[in-house]
């Protein structure tokens, strides 16, 4: 790693995005075993939406003072957080609602 700027908010984003993807994994692997998993998803999905958005303000304005290396780690965790949603989303069934009209 270089000697330049490195800050700990920068580590505490990638930590955070690692803790979703366990979060997300472990949903994924016992979706049947949890009581509510939609609404788990749905909260799951709420904290990457804002971890997201500090992200993209972290990344705007710390700007020039971020590593390569920094900008590597944190991409690279968005990233792997970004694939597991596909895996989640199989396991939703979206339910129909018919109405009958008379």
């Amino acid at each position: 790693m270089d000697s330049e700027y490195v800050d700990e908010e920068g580590l505490l984003k990638v930590i955070r995005a690692f803790e979703l993807s366990e979060a997300i994994t472990k949903l994924n692997w016992n979706w049947d075993s949890y009581s509510d998993a939609i609404k788990q998803a749905h909260e799951l999905m709420e904290k990457s939406q804002k971890l997201f958005v500090e992200i993209s303000e972290y990344e705007q304005r710390m700007g020039s003072k971020l590593t390569k290396y920094q900008k590597n780690k944190i991409n690279s965790a968005v990233e792997d957080l970004g694939k597991l949603v596909p895996y989640m989303k199989n396991k939703i069934k979206p339910t129909e609602i018919l109405e009958r009209s008379d």
